[in-house]
């Protein structure tokens, strides 16, 4: 139990908020998965105030750092964050329109219409930089992402313009881990040496049926290794000062991307449910949250608490550390504009989703004939004429490249 004569130790207070907030959640909407945030807690806190770079005021800064949570069924983790950092809802016309995820949208979780559905969905709430639910795919959506850090940074990058230099950083679990889309993006990503690519595995040892050995037994680090990946191990998920550690040699990483291996509690602090299923897919119950509260020396009847002082702790750091490097941006773009205007119109079609102008100015029409054309090669045809006039037009297949 933790002493409140004392002064508040406000990271364990916001790491707790994380916690509290997830498990209220979760029990308020009578369904979730409440087990992951818990243990992940001092992860995100510990990611997102010390490292994440991004500005809650502008989430769609192009040069901002793309967090990804692949294991989505711990959405509440990411609501959570966006919660304490204050970030700002953005509408079609790029516009800010409040918070992104307030604490009323939090106690309507998974309800209709609400910012906080049971999987991040992205366009829905800002913030949120890929829809994930099924397994694997925000490990797939990443790679994607960190190929497309590196186009952008090797087009329009010059020796004083650094407009691109961003990292992606993916939550994992073992179901991503057990789909072959994860695997498969894995491997491309160690081929192309992604060094911008984080993956942080949760390796918490429990599925929603039980202890993961009944399905899955393989040695995950060997496997990344054998991919070309930096692997780093942390056994304690509750251990922040190591966590920086390996997030910040991560960021000095240059021979390719990087996985870390966290150990971890699901449902840490829940005397009964802790490293068992039933933390994963459903609600503690109201007696065992009460007990896990006692456990974080938290008020056990309390719902929805955020203490004094946890949010400005939370939002002030991540401001402190980004407001003056998106300022920068902002004017570094501007000079960019002046000096290459051809590649600053194309950044500005990019950003506000624009296709380039006269793309389709050069495509090839396919006479009739018995025989006909291929459709791979028709394909391959057209793509190549579209790519003429849209340089930022990227493709592949698993034709390879002759269909595209």
């Amino acid at each position: 139990m933790q002493d409140r004569t004392r002064a508040p130790d406000l990271d364990q207070l916001s790491i707790d908020t994380i916690r509290t907030l997830a498990m209220d959640a979760v029990e308020h909407a009578k369904s979730g998965h409440p087990g992951t945030p818990m243990a992940l807690a001092p992860l995100i806190y510990t990611l997102w105030r010390q490292f994440l770079r991004f500005d809650p005021d502008d989430p769609l800064w192009p040069n901002r750092d793309r967090f990804v949570l692949s294991n989505g069924h711990a959405s509440m983790l990411l609501y959570a964050a966006l919660f304490l950092a204050g970030v700002k809802q953005v509408n079609e016309e790029g516009r800010a329109i409040g918070a992104a995820v307030t604490l009323e949208e939090i106690k309507r979780f998974r309800q209709l219409g609400s910012r906080c559905p049971g999987h991040p969905e992205y366009g829905h709430t800002s913030g949120v930089e890929v829809t994930t639910g099924p397994l694997g795919q925000g490990c797939g959506n990443s790679v994607g992402m960190a190929m497309a850090a590196r186009f952008l940074a090797n087009r329009f990058n010059r020796p004083e313009f650094s407009l691109f230099d961003y990292n992606i950083y993916v939550f994992s679990s073992d179901g991503d881990m057990m789909e072959g889309v994860a695997s498969e993006a894995a491997s491309i990503a160690g081929h192309l040496e992604l060094s911008n690519l984080l993956w942080i595995y949760d390796n918490n040892e429990v599925t929603i049926e039980g202890r993961t050995e009944l399905a899955f037994s393989e040695d995950v680090a060997t496997r990344f290794r054998g991919y070309g990946w930096t692997v780093e191990h942390i056994g304690d998920a509750n251990d922040c000062e190591r966590i920086a550690q390996a997030i910040d040699k991560f960021r000095k990483e240059k021979r390719g991307p990087t996985l870390i291996v966290l150990d971890s509690h699901i449902g840490y602090g829940a005397p009964h449910k802790q490293d068992t299923a039933a933390a994963h897919g459903e609600p503690l119950g109201e007696d065992e949250v009460r007990l896990a509260k006692r456990r974080y020396g938290w008020p056990e009847d309390a719902k929805f608490l955020v203490p004094d002082g946890v949010p400005e702790h939370f939002r002030d750091a991540i401001i402190a550390r980004n407001r003056k490097a998106h300022d920068d941006w902002q004017a570094l773009f501007a000079a960019y504009r002046k000096k290459y205007p051809d590649l600053g119109e194309e950044l500005t079609r990019m950003f506000t989703g624009q296709l380039p102008r006269h793309w389709d100015a050069d495509l090839p029409s396919f006479a009739p004939d018995q025989k006909g054309v291929a459709s791979r090669e028709a394909s391959g045809k057209v793509l190549n004429a579209i790519a003429t006039n849209y340089p930022w037009l990227i493709g592949g297949a698993g034709d390879l490249a002759p269909s595209t």
